[in-house]
């Protein structure tokens, strides 16, 4: 096993050189490769210079991994910003001060991995001891077949750096079917691959047993069958979307709910009474409820999900009960300053929005449409953040911009990222979700307003205008 030491530092590099040397390790110093490869020389691992690298790190230990001689990387650094960087560029980091033995053996695991180091065509080959060949069909079925023997370790430590990934197939999975090379519960495997799912859950869901789950994830993902993201890859299928924006949605209510109040975390106001508190936990459980999201693969946003959903039922409990709700407000007297807050708005105020977004509601009905975004604009006024009241003056004020002379695809768009991002986190509100479809089907994008509108539908199967906007987006209800 050969090893470079690719360290910029001369002691450095000198003293490790004649440790690893005296522990049996062929070692060769050179700091003019610590920025990465160069020229034909070839190592069977190259110890990286972390702390000089800093933010290189991933893109030298990428170099390194195109390499012809595919080598194992280990890195040494100490600073905050090796050990921010490490895990990114997926190399294992030890510490200056470390010992020679505790470095040799960290040195002879990446050798016993190297081909682990990366998921490539020919770095597969290499690794379940097959000559290079080029890739194409007739190659494949060879390759698949002695990847079902593959060291486990290389597998699992490619793997590991993605465990948490979603894996969505590429166009060449199909090809991968019609060459019939997959044995029938590798294709049943293989079906499950649809980029809502991560590695974890693909490899611990059957019907293959883990270890050979692992193997045809590794050997799916060195043939570019498939690809690891850490987030959604693209929203191009129906439960990709609705993964996509749940993590989204649980992003964002995590940001609205620091510092909140109670009234925040149900989205109501002080003026609710107990119907429309229940309304409000039933529309939040609708979204965030822990049997709701167990539906989806959250991956590491799985752990905060029970914990969100406790301050939801603990709001609840203390606003329905007239004592804690009176003790809970003379507590928010004393804390509020300490607070932010949309829906913990003076009483007065919440009420005179309500009556304000009533009159613009009717404008609307009359025709007028001025007006309309006149009374709506007090309403967001005196309770601003209201998502119905917030999207239906965006609604209005694309009206008047377009009667105006603007253009209106460009109207609509910017109207709509206002409320797009105003509804993120938030639970699902029927009439904005309206407004927010009518603002996409302007724009152009007629699937985003379908998606939108079956939301609110799903919610309100009666919400006002659905059913005409339904009927104009080709939409069965």
């Amino acid at each position: 096993m050969t090893v470079l030491l690719a360290l910029v530092d001369v002691g450095a590099g000198v003293q490790f050189e004649e440790a690893l040397q005296q522990a049996g390790l062929p070692v060769r110093w050179d700091a003019k490769l610590a920025g990465g490869p160069s020229g034909g020389a070839s190592f069977d691992v190259v110890v990286l210079d972390a702390d000089h690298l800093g933010t290189k790190l991933g893109a030298v230990a990428d170099a390194w991994r195109e390499h012809a001689s595919v080598p194992g990387l280990v890195a040494i650094g100490s600073s905050a910003v090796a050990r921010a960087q490490a895990p990114l560029a997926r190399v294992q980091l030890v510490a200056p001060q470390v010992s020679t033995g505790q470095l040799a053996d960290a040195i002879r695991e990446a050798g016993k991995l190297r081909f682990a180091s990366s998921m490539r065509w020919p770095v597969m080959r290499a690794a379940v001891g097959l000559p290079p060949a080029p890739d194409a069909p007739q190659t494949w079925g060879p390759a698949i077949v002695a990847a079902r023997g593959v060291d486990l370790d290389i597998a699992r430590a490619a793997l590991r750096w993605h465990a948490q990934h979603y894996v969505t197939p590429t166009a060449r999975m199909q090809e991968l079917r019609d060459e019939r090379v997959l044995a029938v519960p590798e294709l049943d495997t293989a079906s499950r691959i649809d980029g809502t799912l991560t590695v974890q859950s693909i490899v611990k869901r059957g019907p293959l047993d883990p270890q050979q789950a692992a193997r045809l994830l590794w050997a799916l993902a060195s043939l570019g069958t498939v690809t690891f993201t850490a987030e959604v890859h693209d929203v191009a299928t129906a439960p990709r979307r609705a993964l996509s924006e749940i993590r989204a949605h649980l992003r964002a209510r995590a940001v609205r709910l620091e510092r909140s109040t109670f009234y925040d975390v149900l989205e109501i106001s002080p003026l609710a009474e107990y119907p429309e508190i229940e309304a409000a936990y039933r529309a939040i459980g609708g979204r965030f409820a822990p049997t709701v999201l167990g539906a989806f693969d959250l991956a590491e946003l799985a752990g905060g999900v029970r914990g969100m959903w406790d301050t939801v039922e603990k709001a609840r409990g203390v606003l329905c009960d007239h004592a804690s709700r009176g003790r809970y407000h003379d507590w928010l007297r004393t804390k509020m300053s300490e607070l932010r807050s949309v829906w913990a708005v003076d009483p007065l105020e919440a009420r005179t929005a309500v009556e304000a977004y009533g009159r613009g509601q009717r404008s609307f009905g009359d025709g007028d449409v001025h007006k309309a975004m006149g009374d709506l604009a007090t309403a967001c006024r005196y309770h601003p953040g209201h998502p119905d009241y917030e999207s239906s003056l965006a609604w209005a004020r694309y009206r008047v911009q377009v009667a105006s002379g603007r253009d209106r695809v460009e109207a609509a768009i910017a109207e709509r990222r206002t409320i797009e991002d105003m509804l993120l986190g938030c639970r699902p509100w029927p009439r904005a979700l309206v407004a927010l479809a009518l603002l996409c089907a302007a724009a152009g994008d007629a699937e985003s307003a379908r998606w939108h509108l079956a939301t609110a539908l799903s919610v309100d199967p009666h919400v006002p205008a659905a059913a005409q906007l339904a009927q104009r987006l080709g939409m069965r209800r």
